[in-house]
């Protein structure tokens, strides 16, 4: 992976063949300390797993694609694990196979294929996610929302 900064919290990234997609958004969150953003991007991968959120059971359904894809689009937002301060990527794309169909949902890893080129808006701001006994994933928080815990959030 390189990335550049483009000023004003804005930062541009290629990612190579074989680079890991969210594994990259981290480390680029983590060294820029970016607590609060926003994410898109193209590309083509070789490997990935998405997912979609069963609503019913809370659980996600996982497919892996083994496959050159192209990635029509990718978009997301990055926040902080309430627990740990961990970087937090939430990321969607549409997928399609040689045959031009679409697969979208949630995705969970991603290898590069050709390339990816991503933009990366980051605010000031913290957005925390905290775990929730009624939720199936880590709840985000706006930064005036009371938290779970009953701790108030910073102002």
């Amino acid at each position: 992976m390189r990335y550049h900064a483009l000023g004003a919290g804005r930062y541009v990234l290629r990612l190579d063949p074989g680079d890991e997609l969210v594994a990259s958004l981290r480390t680029i969150a983590s060294e820029e300390k970016i607590t609060a953003g926003y994410i898109t991007g193209i590309g083509s991968t070789s490997h990935a797993v998405i997912s979609w959120l069963d609503p019913e059971s809370g659980e996600y359904l996982r497919r892996k694609f083994e496959e050159p894809m192209e990635i029509a689009n990718m978009t997301g937002t990055i926040s902080v694990a309430a627990d740990d301060g961990r970087p937090f990527v939430h990321l969607h794309a549409v997928l399609a196979p040689r045959e031009l169909i679409a697969y979208a949902g949630h995705v969970h890893e991603a290898r590069t294929g050709a390339v990816m080129e991503i933009m990366v808006w980051s605010f000031d701001a913290k957005l925390e996610r905290h775990a929730s006994p009624d939720k199936p994933f880590p709840w985000m928080y706006m930064p005036d929302e009371p938290r779970p815990d009953g701790d108030d959030a910073e102002q």
